[in-house]
């Protein structure tokens, strides 16, 4: 059977391409992770907050998983209503999965504070009316963001050369454009960098980043598995990790 170690369920935007592939890509040997998907109508603030009523739903196809952990697998869905409303949506999501739950945005700051920082630099892929949520979210958390740099994306998904159909625009995102973001928001006076979406793919540069940089970085999909692995019982710490996984 899959999942004899563990299992993780995931609650993810039906446009995303990216958290299931860089989970597996970190899973140790006898764990599994199984996703549903809630729908994102819009990428702005109402459209992520109708969005976050639909994990529900989302969690329903999860309930009989047995999963050790859910993590609602959206960085700006789950910070986008606040702190208040992070905290709820995970309490009611795990009311409905009946085990530890967590979100990414709630990961994301605990592995801040795992790694004893508060001044931080953020890199995203949204707008400005997203980040400043985001930053405020932190803020609420104790966090002092001192950079924030987004890619200004605001259409949910967009037409690409040879797609059949229009894909995620954050999702197909190059490691280039992505390195170059991170770099722009790092500054010498910050004490870590945090990259979100888990729809952006990041896993794979957080040894070059943190090498290049000179400080740790919190990716939201390195972070949400790093706190499922935590949840779940789970001692393994993939180099992907980066310093995170030392703690």
């Amino acid at each position: 059977m899959h999942g004899w170690r563990a299992r993780i369920g995931l609650i993810i935007p039906h446009v995303n391409m990216t958290m299931e592939p860089e989970i597996n890509s970190v899973l140790p040997r006898g764990a599994s992770a199984h996703a549903a998907r809630m729908v994102i109508p819009q990428l702005d603030p109402e459209g992520l907050v109708r969005m976050a009523e639909d994990a529900l739903r989302a969690a329903d196809q999860l309930s009989e998983l047995d999963a050790d952990v859910v993590v609602f697998g959206c960085t700006s869905g789950s910070f986008v209503g606040g702190q208040d409303h992070e905290s709820d949506l995970v309490k009611r999501i795990a009311g409905r999965v009946g085990c530890p739950t967590l979100s990414t945005s709630g990961a994301g700051v605990q592995a801040l504070r795992a790694l004893g920082v508060t001044r931080v630099a953020v890199a995203t892929p949204y707008d400005d009316t997203i980040n400043q949520r985001l930053g405020a979210f932190f803020a609420a958390h104790g966090l002092d963001v001192v950079s924030l740099v987004g890619l200004g994306l605001r259409e949910r998904t967009a037409h690409f050369p040879l797609a059949r159909t229009p894909v995620s625009a954050i999702a197909q995102q190059s490691e280039e454009v992505v390195y170059r973001l991170a770099r722009a928001a790092a500054r010498p006076d910050v004490e870590a960098l945090f990259i979100s979406c888990t729809n952006l793919s990041t896993l794979g540069l957080v040894a070059e980043l943190e090498s290049d940089l000179s400080i740790p970085v919190v990716t939201a999909n390195q972070a949400s598995f790093w706190a499922a692995f935590r949840a779940a019982g789970l001692g393994d710490s993939p180099a992907a990790f980066g310093s995170l996984g030392r703690y």
